[in-house]
This record gives C-alpha cells, sequence and structure tokens, in this order.
C-alpha cells in the first residue's frame, strides 16, 4: 500500500508538469511543434559484482521518444541476454542519442540529451553512466551502464527475454539564461521473467533532478535521484540513493563528447555501492538520424568492469 501511494504521488506530479509542459510559454521554443523520434541500440557489460565467475549482460532496447520544449516522454522495449549467476533488478535500456531538434528539422540545436532541456547541451537527465549525454536511462533510471546486476552464488546459466519496459518523462525548468534545473520520473513495469532472473516482477518508481550550467559550448551538470523498489516476497531489497555529474562539449560542426560520473546505492544491505565513470561521443550520421558510442568503467568490485554501446536516433518529423 506504502508503495502504490508513493506511485500514485509520481504519477499526480507527471500530470501536473505535462500541461504545464505543453502550453506555457516559458521562452525556450514551446511554440514549435513537438518533436517524436524512434531510437535503437545495443548495450553490453561484463563485470564479476564480488562473485567468482563472470556475468555478462547483452540489451537492445528500441524507444520512442517525444519531446516539446522542455518536456519529454520516452518508452522503451528492451530484449536482453544474461549469462552468469547474476540477477538483474533492471534492464539496461540504452542512451538516447537524440539531440537538439529546432524547427528546422536540424541536429544542431542543443537540447539536453538526458532531459528534453531546450537550452543545455548536457546529457543531464539520467546522471551518471547510464543517464547522462542521451542515456538511455535519461529518465532519472539507474546510474550503472550494466543495470542493475545482484549476484547468486552458485547459479549460472544463460538465459534471454525481453527485459522491463521503461516509461519517463522529464521537465526542464529554466532559472536563468545559461541553468536548468531537470525534474524527471520513471516507471519500470516488471515484464521481465524472474524465473529466468531477468527481473524482479514488481514496479519500480524513480524520481530524480540535475542542476544544469551551460558555459558556451560546455556543459556541466550534477544531480540525484531517488528509486522506490518494488520488493518481491521476502527479499530483503531497499530502496536506494543514485547520483551522478558529468560534462559535455559542442564540437565544430555539431558532434558532442562528454564524460559522466555515476554512484548508485546498492539495493542488497550490506554491499557497497557503485561506482562508474563513462566516456561518450554524440555526432550526426545524416540530417534525421544521430548516433551516440560510450565505453564505461567500474572503480569497485560492485560495479560492471566495463560496460559499452551504441545507440541510434531517428527523427520522424
Amino acid at each position: 500500500m506504502k508503495f502504490l501511494c508513493k506511485s500514485s504521488l509520481l504519477a499526480g506530479l507527471g500530470l501536473i508538469l505535462l500541461p504545464s509542459a505543453a502550453f506555457a510559454d516559458d521562452g525556450t521554443g514551446q511554440d514549435e511543434p513537438g518533436v517524436w523520434r524512434l531510437g535503437a541500440g545495443v548495450n553490453y557489460s561484463e563485470g564479476d559484482y564480488g562473485e567468482p565467475q563472470r556475468t555478462t549482460v547483452v540489451s537492445a532496447p528500441v524507444s520512442l521518444r517525444y519531446r516539446k520544449g522542455g518536456f519529454n516522454f520516452r518508452v522503451s522495449v528492451p530484449f536482453v541476454s544474461i549469462d552468469g549467476p547474476g540477477s538483474l533488478l533492471d534492464t539496461p535500456q540504452g542512451r538516447d542519442a537524440g539531440f537538439g531538434d529546432s524547427s528546422g528539422g536540424d541536429d544542431k540545436g542543443g537540447e539536453s540529451s538526458g532531459s528534453g532541456s531546450s537550452g543545455s547541451n548536457s546529457g543531464s537527465s539520467g546522471s551518471g553512466s547510464s543517464g547522462s549525454g542521451g542515456s538511455g536511462s535519461d529518465d532519472g533510471g539507474s546510474t550503472s551502464a550494466g543495470g542493475d546486476v545482484i549476484p547468486v552464488a552458485g547459479a549460472s546459466s544463460r538465459r534471454s527475454g525481453i527485459g522491463d519496459v521503461s516509461i519517463s518523462l522529464g521537465y526542464s525548468v529554466p532559472i536563468g539564461s545559461t541553468t536548468w534545473f531537470d525534474v524527471t520520473g520513471r516507471v519500470k513495469l516488471p515484464t521481465a521473467s524472474t524465473a529466468k532472473r531477468l527481473g524482479t516482477g514488481k514496479l519500480d518508481v524513480t524520481v530524480g533532478g540535475d542542476l544544469v550550467q551551460d558555459i558556451g559550448d560546455l556543459s556541466l551538470y550534477a544531480g540525484g535521484r531517488y528509486r522506490f523498489l518494488g520488493k518481491p516476497a521476502g527479499s530483503t531489497l531497499r530502496d536506494t540513493w543514485g547520483a551522478g555529474a558529468g560534462a559535455s562539449y559542442r564540437l565544430p560542426g555539431g558532434a558532442y563528447v562528454g564524460a559522466d560520473y555515476g554512484w548508485q546505492e546498492s539495493a542488497t544491505p550490506g554491499r557497497g555501492a557503485s561506482s562508474e565513470m563513462t566516456g561518450w561521443v554524440n555526432f550526426a550520421v545524416s540530417k534525421r538520424l544521430r548516433m551516440q558510442v560510450f565505453a564505461s568503467t567500474g572503480f569497485n568490485a560492485n560495479s560492471a568492469d566495463f560496460a559499452g554501446g551504441l545507440s541510434l536516433s531517428y527523427r520522424l518529423n
């Protein structure tokens, strides 16, 4: 009941943000038509997570995103494969490669890749490895590039299937000519198989916020989020905090490079937090198509040793 109340609170927040984003004239391009983007990608991670045997995770999400001004909505449906003793709490959703969408249809704008901010170049809204710089968890989700892997001692198998569907929305609030505060919310739907240990079978809700500052072509961000974790019967899982910070720089020609740091509290009591660093580059393939490539490494035994991937984003209108 307590978890349902929290979920209802987030839904109410979304209903408040939606009309505000769609109709308010705050000078961030609200009169421009909304932009639809179709995204796809592949993500790979590996690590031992404190166990003798390694776990590898491969996910291939397909996403649909809508942006109007500072408002951003995204739904992602992933296929996931895992090999090793680890179990997933959340499926890696990929990194959204879509950047600024001006009314002219070019991809030279400075939209926040994570949140839909119409002014910032930062990939703020997922803060950290999975969220920033056009993240897949640009929705305030996990800050782990490899998803949330919980080792199960003695268990090992290769299995695959549909992962957890992610629905997110965000709104970028201007608090100055070059400063924004990005509010994000995300719901993880329990569509992954619990029998295959691809998910918990429970609904998760994440809320977060990031402060973004533009300095010419350089963007800086820092923020945090809190996840209300749906807990299977008999489990000891707990709600978690996450935080991240990063920077991105726009190169001549409209390409972006960036680096992000992500910290994520473990959902298992007694286990240390994950700590990861990610580097990424985003560039135009054509007038409507953008690509992003990233690589990440962890700093402790509870993080992925390596994660990497690429994503494509195609503007539909």
